[in-house]
This record gives structure tokens, C-alpha cells and sequence, in this order.
């Protein structure tokens, strides 16, 4: 048996309903196959648009003997049943269905990343992942859902890693909230440095940004640029975990920098956001 882990959430219409619908399509999509569903928790809309409501969101455990492929593919068209449509980055939206992780599988595509890439920073995934896959390991930091979510009580900077001091520079000069700048270390590192940097020295921060950009962003797709970056983090089939680097890290474009520091300032919220038990997911 596989074992998946699946994030659901909504904050448009009748989010109550939206979710009850969704999580009897899951049950209709895997028939004879163990699924357990966390409670509903309420959390505020971290990163998109303002103006939005607060999300109901929830994990869900599958045990099952289906590929990776074949849940994707269910879980899209879940999605598209119950009206999902992409128009916005972080929108409001009726139904957002993720698949986080799915055994050890570690997967770099530009359309489908495994584990989830922001899985890791998360709080209103990490919270209701506790109660039903905590001793369950992410296959890229090595640490279970539960030590990744006892990480974010912890105490600590994050770690920004650009490729050049001038597009550090420029990230964070367009980062605008004066409490994140406190708590961000700046590394100018090369590929061949972060390596080095990471062979000799223990890293452990509250998350490990690396904004890489690529040389020509219209004729290169950014995951085939950035794969020996992902391959170092551990975020891709062929790597190793590095030993040297302890907890979360996250790999981002940093071809944008007001972009990349919407990306920023969303995970340092994500790991801080207040979560609420909301009731029974039924």
C-alpha cells in the first residue's frame, strides 16, 4: 500500500458545503481505500489579494495501491468538478486540492512538485497533517510532520541564499515588511559555493530560501535551470539529503524580485498565520 497525504481548502461560497462535496468525491474516487481526514481549521488567506475571507482548510491520509500519477489526475478532476478555476495567483477560491507527499517520491516538474513545495512552512497544512500522519517523513528534510511542525514555535532567521549580492540586493530592497527584515540572514552564493557552504558547516533556520533566476526566462523553463539547485536541496529523485542542512527550505524563481518577494513575505506569514480548529471535517 501507498500512502498520500492531500491538502484541501476554500474560502469562496459555501466553503462548508464545497469541502462536505469534496470529501465525498474522494471517497467516491478511491473506493476500497483507507482515507482519514483531519478536522476543518479556519485560518486567515496568507498571500493572495485582499479583501479575501478566511479558508477552511484540512489533510486528508490515503492508503492506497495507486501511483502518484493516477491520484494527481483524480485530484484535478475533483477540482475542475466542484468549479475550480485558476485566473490569480493565491485568489479566493471555491476548492484548492494538493497532493503534499506520496511515500519517498521526490518529483521536480514545472507543472507537479512532490512533497508540495510550501508543505513544509505551512501552518494550516502542518496542523491538521499532525492529527492523522505525524510520525509520516518528508522525504526532502528527513523530519517528520510532526518535527516540521514543532519548527515553527521554534526560535530563528531565515536564510535567503541569491545567486549574486546584486539580486540579494535587489529582493530585499523590495521586501515592505520591516519585521521579516530583521529576521532574514543574506548569503550571495553560486551553486558550487552553496555546495561548499553546506558540506562544511551545520545550517539549521527557521526556513532556507534559495532564489535562483535564470538566464533567459522566456527560452528556459526555470525548473530545467533550477534542477541542480533542487538537486541540492533534496528536492529532486537523483539527490541526497544534504547532511549539513537541517529543517525546511524552499526553492524559488528570482528572475521577478517584487515577485520573489511576495514569495518571501507569504512563507515568513504561512509560518506564523493563526490556526483555529473550526469542527469536524463530515
Amino acid at each position: 500500500m501507498f500512502r498520500t497525504l492531500i491538502s484541501l481548502g476554500a474560502n469562496l461560497g459555501n466553503v462548508a458545503e464545497t469541502m462536505h462535496h469534496a470529501r465525498c468525491l474522494l471517497n467516491e474516487a478511491f473506493p476500497s481505500c483507507r482515507l482519514r481526514f483531519s478536522h476543518l481549521y479556519r485560518t486567515p488567506p496568507v498571500g493572495g489579494p485582499s479583501g479575501q475571507s478566511d479558508f477552511l482548510n484540512a489533510v486528508v491520509a490515503l492508503e492506497s495501491r495507486f501511483d502518484i500519477w493516477h491520484i494527481w489526475e483524480k485530484v484535478k478532476s475533483i477540482e475542475m468538478s466542484l468549479g475550480r478555476q485558476r485566473f490569480q495567483r493565491w485568489e479566493a477560491r471555491r476548492i484548492d486540492i494538493d497532493v503534499l507527499l506520496h511515500e519517498d517520491h521526490r518529483i521536480w516538474t514545472p507543472h507537479f512538485k512532490v512533497p508540495h513545495p510550501r508543505m513544509c512552512m505551512r501552518s494550516f497544512i502542518l496542523k491538521p497533517a499532525v492529527e492523522i500522519a505525524s510520525d509520516w517523513i518528508d522525504p526532502v528534510t528527513g523530519w517528520s510532520i510532526d518535527q516540521l511542525n514543532d519548527h515553527l514555535d521554534s526560535q530563528g532567521t531565515l536564510l535567503v541564499i541569491t545567486p549574486t549580492v546584486a539580486q540579494g540586493d535587489l529582493l530585499r530592497g523590495t521586501i515592505t515588511d520591516p519585521a521579516l527584515l530583521k529576521n532574514i540572514q543574506w548569503l550571495a552564493l553560486s551553486l558550487a559555493e552553496a555546495r561548499s557552504f553546506f558540506d562544511h558547516r551545520e545550517v539549521a533556520p527557521k526556513l532556507l530560501i534559495a532564489a535562483v533566476s535564470t538566464p533567459d526566462p522566456e527560452s528556459i523553463l526555470w525548473e530545467d535551470f533550477s534542477r541542480d539547485w533542487a538537486r541540492l536541496l533534496g528536492m529532486e529523485s537523483s539527490s541526497n539529503r544534504l547532511e549539513g542542512l537541517r529543517g525546511p527550505r524552499y526553492l524559488l524563481p528570482g528572475d521577478n524580485p517584487i515577485w520573489a518577494a511576495h514569495e518571501v513575505m507569504a512563507a515568513y506569514q504561512a509560518m506564523r498565520c493563526q490556526v483555529e480548529i473550526s469542527g469536524p471535517f463530515d
